[in-house]
C-alpha cells in the first residue's frame, strides 16, 4: 500500500537571522513530516524557534535553504503573490492576542478572510453563520470585541480561522491569555475541529495542559525536534 503524502514535508531546512553583527541559527538542517489530520503541539524554551516554525509553515517567513513542501507543491519556490494566494486558500491563523479589529463587530471580523476570495455577499453571510455556530457564538454577531470575554474573543478568532474552510490551522499560544475554564473551552473546540472535521492543527504552546489534548507532541531543542514530549508533561496534567 502506498504511503500517503504528508501535508507538510521539511527537508534539510536552514533558517538564520541577523541580530546586529551576530548571525543566529534557528534551524540547521531540520527535516520532519506533518501528516494530514495531525494535531501537533510544539513545545520548547523561548527562543527555540517555535514561532519561526509557524511562520514558515504559514508562508509568512522564508526558509534560507532546503525544501518546504505542501502536498506536492514546493512552497519555497513560490513567488510572493503565489504564496499569498496559497496562504489565503489553505491556512487559518489563531494568535495569543486574538488580533480582532476593535471597530468591527464579530461577524465582520470573521468575514475578513472571505474578502480575499470569490464569494458573494450571501455566501459570506452563510459561511460566517456556520463558523460562529460551530464555536457557539452565533448570537454574538453584532457585538464588538470589547463586549466579549477573552475566551469569547479567542473563539471568534477560531471562527475566522475556519470560515474559508482552510485545511490547516496554525495556533500560536492560543490559551496564553486565558484562565483555566476558557482555556479548556478553546482546547475542546480545537479537538472538535481536528477529530470531527479533519482539520490539521499545529499549535505552539508553553502549557502542558494544552499540549496534552494534541495527538502528538514535539519539543524543539537547538533547532531540532524530539518526538517525545517533555517528561514533566504527564506530571503537569495531574499537578
Amino acid at each position: 500500500m502506498d504511503t500517503p503524502t504528508p501535508l507538510f514535508r521539511l527537508r534539510q531546512v536552514h533558517k538564520r537571522y541577523r541580530r546586529e553583527s551576530e548571525t543566529v541559527t534557528i534551524f540547521d538542517g531540520l527535516s520532519m513530516d506533518i501528516p494530514a489530520g495531525d494535531f501537533l503541539a510544539i513545545m520548547g524554551p523561548s527562543g527555540s524557534g517555535k514561532t519561526t516554525m509557524l511562520n514558515l509553515l504559514g508562508g509568512i517567513d522564508r526558509i534560507e535553504s532546503g525544501e518546504l513542501w505542501f502536498k506536492h507543491q514546493r512552497l519555497d519556490q513560490l513567488g510572493e503573490a503565489q504564496l499569498s494566494q496559497w496562504r489565503a486558500e489553505n491556512i487559518g491563523f489563531v494568535f495569543q492576542h486574538y488580533n480582532l479589529l476593535p471597530m468591527l463587530n464579530v461577524a465582520r471580523n470573521v468575514e475578513l478572510p472571505l474578502m480575499l476570495g470569490n464569494f458573494s455577499a450571501a455566501q459570506r453571510r452563510e459561511r460566517v453563520q456556520t463558523a460562529l455556530e460551530l464555536v457557539g457564538l452565533a448570537s454574538f454577531m453584532q457585538r464588538l470585541p470589547s463586549q466579549l470575554s477573552g475566551g469569547q474573543q479567542q473563539r471568534v478568532a477560531i471562527a475566522r480561522a475556519i470560515v474559508a474552510n482552510s485545511e490547516l490551522i496554525l495556533c500560536d499560544e492560543p490559551t496564553g491569555n486565558l484562565d483555566r475554564q476558557a482555556s479548556g473551552e478553546i482546547l475542546e473546540t480545537l479537538q472538535l475541529l481536528n477529530q470531527e472535521f479533519g482539520k490539521t492543527i499545529v499549535m505552539v504552546t508553553h502549557d502542558p495542559r494544552a499540549a496534552a489534548v494534541a495527538r502528538r507532541h514535539c519539543c524543539l531543542d537547538k533547532g531540532q525536534f524530539v518526538d517525545q514530549a517533555a517528561p514533566a508533561l504527564q506530571d503537569a496534567l495531574h499537578g
